[in-house]
């Protein structure tokens, strides 16, 4: 293939590539895994709008003024019991 047809075929190649990149997101998932963001949870610091387990095993959530928390690791747990109901964060992009 001469170089005249191949700089267009490699043009057209790059163009949506490019436009994909344009557009994605300064944020990473944090995890395809479900798990991550599910707990058990007993109410105590009041309604909960999202959360996930960090990788000091703790839970963070996120409070109805949309403030992130780390659970002091008496509130969230990772295993049924009496007193806590689940809870499933959204498994959103997150910044820290």
């Amino acid at each position: 293939m001469s170089l005249k047809r191949f700089v267009p075929v490699l043009f057209v190649a790059c163009v949506p590539v490019a436009a994909a990149s344009s557009h994605a997101s300064p944020f990473v998932q944090v995890a395809a895994n479900t798990d991550y963001y599910g707990a058990y949870y007993d109410g105590h610091y009041g309604q909960i709008l999202d959360g996930y387990w960090g990788r000091d095993d703790k839970y963070w959530y996120q409070d109805g003024s949309e403030n992130w928390h780390e659970d002091d690791g008496t509130h969230f747990q990772r295993d049924p019991a009496d007193g806590f109901k689940r809870v499933q964060g959204s498994g959103g992009p997150r910044q820290h």
